[in-house]
């Protein structure tokens, strides 16, 4: 009688698939009973801190927003010359170019209110130089990687205020009107009558779960501070020609970007089709060689923050005001 081989290959194989599975669900922080325990926050928390123009608690709880991120290519040495620190190295495209990214986000439900933000940041990791690209898709799982913020604009006094005096975030007062479409969304960021930029990135694309932190780094009072933002999020992630595209405007942020050659259409693409996240304090993590203070803006106590979900309608004015 033959005797029946262990199927030693179909098992290796069916256990590296296991093996896989579990490492890629481990590195997009999918761990069992996650999302639901999310806003049980057991960590430090500040209550009543003042920022000027109000009083805000740590965390800040992002319940629900509606966001999205274009990732352009850009020329390394300029790009590399905006960090505020020698210990901070610009993450690299594999032919030697460098990224900035630009992320909108529409905060629809915050402890803090609703706003409109904009991160105009650049890729990086700290205290060593890392590979090209690698950082960019392990992102917090990558050992010092995280997003310099180079300018943050906000539609709202108190989230400016909050940014700047916790974090040192570059923020300043703006106008954004967001579109929401079935087959795309977009901003157009603008301050008075200037347009600094339009960001329009496809709803395509691979669809992931990620509950992955997101990192920042940014200067406050001299300080390098690093803040780890936890998320829970679903979304559409693409590659494809035309999936984003970047329309400059006429303003000084806008020659900036233009002075970094940074291409309009994106190499990368995250349209978010669901979006929670939990703002606490940051750590400092070394000293920056420069001040930091971004862009100042006007003193106002609220920028115009519209939102289109039709043609046919007007426009939601989320602040019940024209600015």
């Amino acid at each position: 009688m033959a005797r029946t081989k262990f199927p030693f290959g179909a098992v290796a194989v069916a256990g590296a698939a296991v093996v896989g599975y579990a490492g890629f669900r481990a590195l997009l922080g999918l761990r069992p009973g996650a999302e639901e325990r999310f806003f049980d926050w057991t960590g430090p928390t500040q209550k009543g801190v003042d920022v000027g123009s109000a009083k805000i608690d740590l965390p800040i709880m992002y319940y629900r927003d509606d966001s999205f991120i274009g990732v352009f290519g850009a020329a390394l040495e300029p790009v590399r010359a905006l960090l505020p620190s020698h210990e901070l190295f610009p993450v690299t495209l594999p032919d030697g170019r460098g990224i900035v990214a630009v992320a909108a986000f529409n905060y629809a439900e915050t402890s803090a209110g609703p706003y409109g933000e904009i991160g105009i940041v650049i890729p990086c990791t700290l205290r060593k130089e890392a590979p090209p690209f690698m950082p960019l898709l392990l992102e917090e799982r990558y050992p010092g990687f995280g997003w310099f913020v180079q300018h943050l604009p906000v539609t709202s006094l108190v989230a400016r205020d909050g940014g700047r005096v916790v974090y040192g975030y570059t923020k300043f007062i703006s106008n954004m009107d967001f579109q929401k479409r079935p087959a795309y969304q977009s901003v157009r960021l603008s301050e008075g009558d200037a347009h600094i930029l339009t960001l329009t990135v496809q709803q395509t694309g691979m669809m992931l779960r990620d509950n992955r932190s997101l990192v920042t780094y940014s200067v406050k009072d001299g300080d390098l501070i690093k803040t780890t933002i936890p998320v829970r999020s679903v979304y559409q992630m693409a590659f494809t020609p035309g999936c984003g595209v970047l329309e400059l405007g006429d303003h000084p942020i806008a020659d900036e970007l233009r002075s970094l050659d940074i291409s309009t259409t994106a190499i990368l693409t995250r349209n978010f089709l669901t979006r929670s996240a939990i703002l606490p304090a940051g750590e400092v993590v070394g000293q920056a060689d420069r001040p930091h203070p971004g862009h100042q803006g006007e003193e106002r106590e609220f920028g115009r923050l519209t939102v289109s979900y039709d043609d046919a309608a007007e426009p939601v004015d989320v602040y019940g005001r024209v600015a």
